[in-house]
């Protein structure tokens, strides 16, 4: 039988096997098989975990490929419409990108939108991994077939969490630009519907490479959408997308120590990770290792998704460097479907590009070998001051200018501070640290180095009373202590953000400091809300750090965030005006940081001249390799490298969303 003679499975399908009658195999025995889960197996290779390019060996969930073999297989069998799946030639397409002018992405109800034949077909080969993309809120909505009150109750009581949203295959962090299609009605606009919008319409639950390749094949041959969703933490939702393939990269969370990895650069321990592990595993796993490692404050961010593309800051980074210089390899499905091996020795530019330059752009990485550090003590400490009937708005902002002060020494310390100042009117602001995270240091010690600061808001008239400090042995108990999952507050659509990255050179020169206080005070007072980080990019001669990293962040001492709100009846017209005000109200920090940029992961999707703000003078080199490696451009996501090539329609100025088709420029 036809099964017999295809490449091992590694799973059995099992979504509307009677679908898939359409679809064929000739046997070779003059008779003609129909295609189901009976007969036809997964399209994946079991390859030798060695023969990885790399100094690791693959995961078992690597070693499951699509390989030449396979295709040719499914070719010989016969199988109706096997060559959707092909792999591509990206020279030969980059000859003819010029037909890409004017060409748009199916979507559902088009002419050339695949048939659920050949869907389940993708179903039958990735092994039942495909998904019929359903917003997890529509069984809130009656006129929605799996409406069920029981079920909408428990979304609802969900919503808000990081950790519901990960597990959802449609599910995103901040649907706020996705569109707002379906969410629960207790947080919707008064009368709102659910429709898919800009959610994915089938997603693939990935666990094996074998199934990324086939759907991007499948993609790409069929002219559809692709997206990539991690853990769905994207500020501006570039995880979605109207009539995507989403390829949902959640369950590859594959983790191995590594006791000595060598590169030209370093030799020692090192983990190497899957794409879907989150940051809360990955320090946990370091931890009980005796090591550390460098990642974000968000539990339940991807380490190996759009955070280390974009870069990724940590408390760790004043110490050792930005989370994307940590990489020593990677692998990873390109456009084209091959899957490849990414490091200082093999496919060196997209070593470079993978390492800062955005997520959603190159491929998709299925791994990581990330640098670990030997596990050292973390003091935190807490405290706050504020207006009062002793303190006035003067004094306050005189406190302020003398936190700002201290910028240049505590990042040179290996310090982080993460802060924010509120204000509910220009005379009633606070100003709240949470934490001042000092690497390698004893209480004692952070006393200390912060006294003179203390002493001079008590010169001042400010006295903190409510200091606290904490020492923890290591990364991994700092972290679960000082960031409480409680403090993870997502799903909501009633805000966005943007932001800027100050420049070390803005400290050197009191004038320039003295405007930056001014227009950060300012924006403070109209927005309400400003977050803060006293941060830098260590210099770290043990890694590479020849990335794609924003250069911005190798001169930055404050990564710095607004707010703009609005409320729960808001309608579009009122979130784009809302998100102008803001764009506008950070033209202030732009002016007052010409030169520098803002961090892509956590920026205003309005950003003007966003290729220089978010990539700096890498943007050019970083735009040819897009088009040297995806010439067809299916990776897309807004304000990612090629963007500019691609357009969503129906939007409205300053709301960009996607649930519109996507069309080439």
């Amino acid at each position: 039988m036809a099964r017999s003679m295809l490449v091992a499975a590694v799973a059995a399908a099992a979504l509307l096997p009677q679908l898939a009658l359409g679809q064929t195999i000739d046997d070779g025995s003059d008779s003609v098989t129909a295609a189901t889960n009976e007969t036809v197996a997964p399209a994946v290779q079991t390859v030798d975990p060695s023969s990885s390019d790399l100094d690791a060996d693959y995961f078992e969930f690597e070693s499951a490929q699509l390989t030449p073999e396979v295709i040719a297989n499914l070719t010989s069998l016969n199988l109706t419409d096997a060559s959707v799946f092909d792999f591509a030639d990206a020279e030969a397409a980059a000859r003819k990108r010029s037909s890409l002018s004017g060409k748009c992405r199916v979507l559902p109800g088009d002419k050339a939108w695949p048939s659920t034949i050949l869907w389940v077909l993708l179903d039958l080969l990735t092994g039942g991994a495909l998904i019929k993309g359903v917003p997890s809120a529509s069984v809130c909505y009656e006129d929605w077939p799996n409406y069920d009150a029981a079920k909408c109750a428990v979304v609802t009581a969900n919503w808000t969490t990081p950790q519901y949203q990960m597990n959802e295959p449609t599910g995103v962090d901040f649907p706020v630009f996705e569109g707002v299609s379906c969410v629960p009605p207790s947080i919707a606009r008064t009368g709102a519907d659910c429709t898919l919008g800009g959610y994915a319409s089938y997603v693939l639950n990935v666990t094996n490479v074998a199934q990324i390749q086939l759907a991007l094949n499948f993609a790409r041959n069929l002219n559809l959408r692709v997206a990539v969703k991690n853990k769905g933490h994207d500020f501006n939702a570039k995880n979605t997308g109207a009539g995507a393939l989403s390829i949902w990269t959640h369950h590859l969370q594959d983790m191995r120590y590594i006791k000595s990895y060598s590169t030209s650069e370093y030799t020692g321990p090192a983990i190497k990770i899957g794409a879907g592990v989150q940051a809360q595993k990955v320090y946990e796993y370091a931890d009980s290792l005796g090591l550390q490692v460098v990642g974000g404050i968000a539990r339940t961010v991807g380490i190996g998704g759009g955070y280390i593309a974009g870069g990724g800051h940590s408390p760790l980074s004043s110490v050792y460097g930005m989370a994307a210089d940590q990489v020593l390899a990677m692998e990873a499905v390109l456009p084209d479907g091959t899957f490849v091996s990414v490091d200082e020795t093999h496919n060196t530019d997209l070593f470079w590009a993978l390492r800062g330059g955005g997520g959603s752009t190159y491929g998709v990485v299925t791994s990581l070998v990330i640098r670990a550090y030997p596990k050292a003590p973390v003091t935190t400490l807490t405290y706050s001051f504020s207006t009062s009937d002793t303190v006035d708005s003067d004094t306050f902002w005189a406190g302020v200018d003398v936190f700002w002060a201290t910028f240049p020494a505590i990042a040179d310390l290996g310090h982080y501070r993460y802060f924010t100042l509120l204000c509910s009117s220009a005379d009633s602001c606070s100003f709240s640290m949470g934490p001042h995270w000092a690497n390698a240091m004893t209480t004692a010690q952070l006393q200390a180095t912060v006294a003179p600061f203390f002493a001079n808001l008590t010169s001042l008239g400010i006295n903190v009373t409510d200091a606290v400090y904490t020492t923890y042995d290591g990364v991994y108990n700092a972290f679960i202590n000082t960031f409480p999952a409680s403090t993870e507050v997502v799903g909501g659509w009633s805000y966005h953000t943007g932001s800027r990255l100050f420049p070390r050179s803005n400290w050197a020169d009191a004038s320039k400091l003295a405007t930056q206080s001014s227009v950060i005070k300012q924006a403070a007072i109209d927005a309400g809300m400003m977050i803060g980080y006293n941060i830098k990019s260590a210099t770290n001669a043990k890694v590479n750090q020849d990335n794609a990293v924003n250069p911005a962040w190798r001169a930055t001492l404050m990564h710095a965030m607004l707010g703009a709100t609005w409320g729960s009846d808001a309608t579009p017209a009122d979130i784009a005006a809302s998100s102008k005000t803001l764009t506008e109200r950070l033209q202030t920090w732009r002016d007052a940081s010409p030169g520098a940029g803002a961090y892509l992961n956590e920026a205003d999707a309005n950003e003007p001249d966003w290729q220089q703000s978010f990539y700096g003078d890498n943007y050019d080199r970083l735009y040819a390799l897009k088009q040297r490696y995806d010439p067809w451009g299916l990776f897309y996501a807004p304000t990612a490298v090629g963007a500019e090539d691609w357009n969503v329609t129906g939007q409205i100025a300053y709301y960009p969303t996607q649930n519109g088709r996507l069309c080439h420029v």
